[in-house]
Formats: C-alpha cells, sequence, structure tokens
C-alpha cells in the first residue's frame, strides 16, 4: 500500500508518494471524483491524503540520532529495565552512577545490572529487554530528571525514532 501526499494545490500539483520501499515524486495526477482516488497516467491508485509537507516530515522522523543541543535533556535520566530495575543514569563518566563511569556498578561487564555485562538479560545480543538486541521487544527506558519517558535505550533499530544508542549520545555528549 503507498501513501499519496499532496504538497501544492494547483492544476499541476506535485506530490509526493510514500511506499513500503521508497519515496517517489509525481505529476500531472488526475483525481477520479466518484472514488477520491488518484491515478497516474499508468492507472495506479493512490489512497488521497491532504497534508502539509512540513507536518509529514516533523511527524515522522526516520532516525533517532543525538545531536549536541539535546545532550541536556539525557543528563541525569534513569535508565530503567522492564521489569523496573535501575541500570544506571545517563550523564558525563565522572558522576558515580554513570553508566559511562568505569569505576560504576552499572558500567561493568560482571555486574547483573549493567547493560555492558553479555551475560545478562540487559546487555547481551538475544534478550527481548537487552540494549544490543536490535529487535528486543522490551529495551530499558529513558526517564528524565522530571520522570517523563524520553525514548528507549537500544541499539536499534534504525527506523524507530524512539530509540537511542547509548553510544551514540556517549561521543555526542563527549560523556567517554
Amino acid at each position: 500500500m503507498a501513501l499519496l501526499l499532496q504538497v501544492m494545490e494547483s492544476p499541476k500539483n506535485m506530490y509526493l508518494i510514500l511506499s513500503e520501499s521508497r519515496l517517489i515524486l509525481g505529476w500531472d495526477w488526475i483525481l477520479s471524483p466518484r472514488t477520491r482516488i488518484w491515478r497516474n497516467n499508468a492507472g495506479s491508485r493512490f489512497i488521497k491524503i491532504k497534508c502539509l509537507l512540513i507536518t509529514v516530515l516533523m511527524s515522522f522522523p526516520i532516525f533517532a540520532e543525538v545531536n549536541s543541543w539535546e545532550c541536556s535533556k539525557f543528563e541525569g535520566a534513569k535508565i530503567i529495565a522492564s521489569d523496573g530495575t535501575l541500570l544506571g543514569k545517563l550523564g558525563p563518566r565522572w558522576e558515580s552512577d554513570s553508566i559511562f563511569n568505569d569505576s560504576s556498578e552499572h558500567s561493568t561487564s560482571w555486574s547483573s545490572n549493567s547493560i555492558f555485562n553479555s551475560s545478562s538479560d540487559y546487555g547481551n545480543t538475544y534478550s527481548s529487554d537487552s540494549v544490543f538486541n536490535d529487535s528486543a521487544s522490551n529495551p530499558p527506558r529513558i526517564i528524565s530528571e522530571e520522570g517523563e519517558e524520553i525514548g528507549k535505550l537500544s541499539v536499534g533499530p534504525s527506523w524507530d525514532s524512539t530509540r537511542y544508542d547509548p553510544n551514540d549520545i556517549k561521543f555526542t555528549c563527549d560523556w567517554d
């Protein structure tokens, strides 16, 4: 199924067609008034949806990339596993409970409550609760100091805009 997004209203409109695998630009489409379906010259049908291009681009970010100006929203945020276990906090490496502090229980490879323990449910590559399983169904949540969920701490999938890679946060925010 594809979505047709009307970008300009004029006799010769330009459209963005978002299909499952690609983005297509189209011009000179003909509206069938009875079916309210757009048809191109080849007869392909698309569902008509009117919206502004800016709304579409702002509503559906493709990647959850961390920008340097966003670091303040992550600083001090708690990492909470799906079972409620505190897995540490996000912040500079000198903070005692930061997952980036080499001396912290939350950054070790031996602690059962560390995302960096490849034998724990939170740090292996196969657990549904793991940060490092890109298809995990329940990765740890990132909770701000105000108690609001920022997103999930997870390496993927890249199309999920609610998931943030811990390495991306670490290096973008210069917390290494």
